[in-house]
């Protein structure tokens, strides 16, 4: 009778039971769905944020990566959490960003989907868990902040007296998988889990392609997933594929359209066959393929076949099908087979190279190491890559009758090998250093140029093809000139690199000169502003020659530099006389246009030169 009594006054105690913890910038409290739960129970909690005016906070789903996301997670031991339901986000556009980003703002709820274990203790248990956030104002980013607090629940093994609460607020979440807005937590074993478990996934810039996929249903993933495999063909790495394929199809053609229809499908499918490969490698092995395109061997290997191919545009050698498939049968059926094997070479050249997407859409395959979802999504894009090209065939036969070797033709095949020379040098980039690919990549495109311009003579009894090579090769002259011009007229502030306090007081005692310290982090858009636009005004540069110019890295929480300087928000840009004493009027909180900076620069000077 005491244990059922005891059980009712903590049933009852529960369903009026809240949390509330307040920071400077969010209030988070936190309610749940029913009074009682029993080992076995899905249990539902609601964090309700309240964010101070005028804050706001990113949302869960960063449209930078350099910005910290909002998390919520579960952190009690024998409660498993299995999701998280986050808000609808809104897309505003501040001072120092370019264009709009995901923030929540006002007062906003997040769904948090656990499960009791069933070897869970009865009686009553605080739910801890923690909110994670970065708070930032219309000029001000701060540092990031994880609030802990618990809620207190109750397990009882009767299941009797359990109330269904706060429906007013459970109703309007959702926890359904299919939501756009549920991130399924990452998966666990057993029935209990270690803090470092008890971790929600976290949004990430690469997320996109699981997001859709999880948000719109398969069937639109793949209408989606084929459509931007479409598009890659516009992408600079498969284009110059384009003549290499018109030979192959201009050598093959029969005079049958229906013939040269099966050798583009035949094609289309070698491609699908290459790509729907890799989909069931990445499943297997759990996304290391995706890493392994990105190996220095790999790369230079995929360069060396791209200059090969550039090679063979200028005639060194031709691309076409091998004689061993000529005598396997009638020439139909090796035509068939020699489309597939091309498809297959052209599938495995243009991987690589048009990487975001498809290296995305590898992360998220190992991710769900599912084979058959491998297969499907990688076959769904090569249809889609290799869709154009099955037309491309249909109208082979057109191709014969263009003009032979020695005229206009024979001209485009050497623009085309120069583009591929050029994406030969630009899948090396990841490997050279930045500030010689700079110069190296323009040059190239100036010589190239240069050569269609001054000593290629391929097509001159072409007048039309003449002017258009020229045309062509006079921008390439310009585009390179354009972009190698700002590397060499490039500058900004010249900084010196600390982290602590004692290293600021020795230099500002050591060099003697006006002292500029800038406080910045990498999830502070605030700070890359300035360096984009502020620090780079030649103006300002020439200006900060004669000053002792600081950086402070506070990415990572340094508790002595913020408190000795009190800096709540970043970025904080700090003007000092020589001997070390702040003009605490000149401090700059947030982005500064660069004629707004000048001005602090010279009233430094003036306060300077007054002593």
């Amino acid at each position: 009778m005491k244990k059922e009594f005891l059980v009712i006054v903590l049933v009852l105690c529960a369903s009026f039971s809240f949390s509330q913890t307040t920071s400077e910038y969010v209030k988070i409290s936190a309610q749940a769905d029913k009074s009682a739960y029993r080992p076995g129970d899905t249990i539902k909690i609601a964090v309700i944020a309240d964010i101070v005016k005028p804050y706001h906070i990113n949302s869960y789903k960063v449209s930078d990566p350099t910005l910290i996301p909002t998390s919520v997670k579960g952190l009690t031991e024998g409660i498993i959490t299995e999701g998280v339901s986050y808000p609808a986000d809104k897309k505003l556009k501040f001072e120092f960003t370019e264009s709009e980003i995901s923030v929540y703002e006002g007062k906003i709820v997040i769904g948090l989907l656990a499960k009791a274990s069933q070897d869970i203790a009865e009686g009553p248990v605080y739910f801890k868990y923690s909110f994670d956030f970065q708070a930032c104002d219309d000029k001000v980013c701060y540092s990031p902040k994880s609030l802990k607090d618990s809620i207190q629940i109750v397990i009882t093994k009767t299941g009797s007296d359990i109330i269904i609460s706060n429906s007013e607020v459970f109703n309007n979440l959702n926890f359904s998988e299919s939501s756009q807005n549920f991130v399924k937590s990452e998966e666990v074993k057993g029935s209990k889990l270690t803090e470092n478990e008890r971790v929600s996934k976290p949004a990430d810039s690469d997320s996109d392609i699981q997001d859709g996929i999880a948000g719109e249903g398969m069937f639109s993933a793949l209408v989606i997933i084929f459509l931007g495999g479409l598009a890659l063909n516009l992408t600079p790495c498969v284009y110059p594929l384009i003549p290499i394929t018109l030979s192959f199809f201009g050598a093959q053609a029969s005079g049958s359209k229906t013939q040269s229809i099966l050798m583009g499908i035949f094609y289309a499918l070698g491609m699908a066959v290459t790509y729907s490969t890799l989909g069931v490698i990445a499943a297997l092995t759990g996304g290391i393929l995706g890493t392994a395109l990105q190996n220095p061997l790999v790369i230079i290997g995929i360069a060396l076949i791209m200059a090969a191919l550039g090679l063979s545009m200028f005639g060194l050698f031709e691309i076409r099908v091998p004689q061993s498939l000529a005598v396997m049968g009638n020439t139909n059926r090796s035509g068939y087979l020699g489309s597939l094997l091309m498809g297959l070479t052209v599938g495995f050249i243009a991987a690589p190279c048009i990487g975001p997407f498809v290296l995305s859409l590898l992360v998220y395959v190992g991710k769900v190491g599912d084979p058959f979802t491998g297969f499907l999504l990688f076959f769904v894009l090569a249809m889609g890559l290799g869709l154009p090209y099955i037309f491309l065939a249909a109208y082979s036969s057109s191709i014969s009758k263009l003009p032979r070797s020695g005229e206009w033709m024979i001209g485009v095949k050497v623009i085309f090998g120069l583009i591929l020379f050029g994406m030969a040098l630009n899948i090396l980039e990841p490997l050279i250093p930045k500030n010689i690919f700079a110069i190296v990549f323009p040059l190239y495109i100036i010589l190239s140029g240069v050569y269609l311009l001054l000593i290629d003579r391929q097509g001159k009894n072409s007048a039309g093809y003449t002017t258009v090579k020229n045309i062509i090769a006079i921008a390439a002259v310009a585009a390179g000139t354009w972009i190698l011009k700002p590397q060499s007229e490039a500058s900004e502030v010249k900084w010196t690199m600390m982290n602590s306090i004692e290293s600021i007081n020795q230099s500002v005692k050591s060099e003697g000169k006006p002292v500029i310290i800038d406080f910045y982090a990498d999830w502070c858009a605030q700070c890359k502003e300035l360096d984009k636009y502020t620090y780079t005004d030649p103006e300002i540069v020439e200006m900060t020659k004669s000053f002792n110019n600081i950086k402070i890295d506070l990415t990572k929480e340094n508790e002595a530099i913020t408190s000795g300087f009190e800096i709540k928000g970043l970025p904080v840009v700090v003007f000092m006389g020589p001997d070390g004493k702040e003009y605490k009027e000149l401090r700059v909180t947030g982005f500064l246009e660069p004629e707004e900076f000048k001005k602090r620069i010279e009233s430094l000077e003036k306060n300077i030169s007054a002593q």
